[in-house]
């Protein structure tokens, strides 16, 4: 792409939006995820993917939910 041109190609576009998938099996083994394992394996459906910002947001809608 030239320095001026500020069009992107079709495939260049679809890789800046695309985000890592991960299946629920890979987040639960995961280092990150770690310490928080046994919420993970509650909280995500097996045969979905999803992406860590997914992970983390259902993880803190979670913890702050009411308790009665």
């Amino acid at each position: 792409m030239a320095a001026g041109d500020k069009h992107e190609s079709g495939s260049e576009a679809a890789v800046s939006n695309f985000e890592l998938q991960f299946c629920k099996e890979q987040i639960a083994a995961s280092d990150r995820y770690r310490s928080q394992r046994d919420l993970v394996n509650a909280l995500l459906e097996r045969d979905k993917k999803y992406t860590i910002a997914a992970v983390d947001s259902l993880i803190e809608t979670y913890r702050k939910g009411k308790v009665n």
